[in-house]
């Protein structure tokens, strides 16, 4: 079905889902702001960018960057 969707030009509907489920649970108090940023570093923390898992620093920088801004909304 992903497959579909994306042929429609719809582009990546997974990421999208998730990133408002995301804030629909901070919205409703079920998740915290911080609660999100420890789930994204603990993510950006194993990403495997340079062949091995990201330093402390690196994945707080990906997280404060990118990462948060684009779960909480404010992108």
């Amino acid at each position: 079905m992903s497959e579909a969707l994306t042929g429609q030009g719809r582009g990546n509907i997974d990421g999208l889902v998730l990133r408002m489920l995301v804030r629909k649970l901070v919205a409703k108090g079920v998740l915290t702001q911080d609660d999100v940023r420890s789930l994204l570093f603990d993510a950006a923390k194993r990403m495997d960018e340079v062949g091995s898992e990201q330093t402390d620093q690196a994945a707080w920088s990906m997280v404060n960057e990118d990462l948060a801004p684009t779960f909480l909304g404010r992108n």
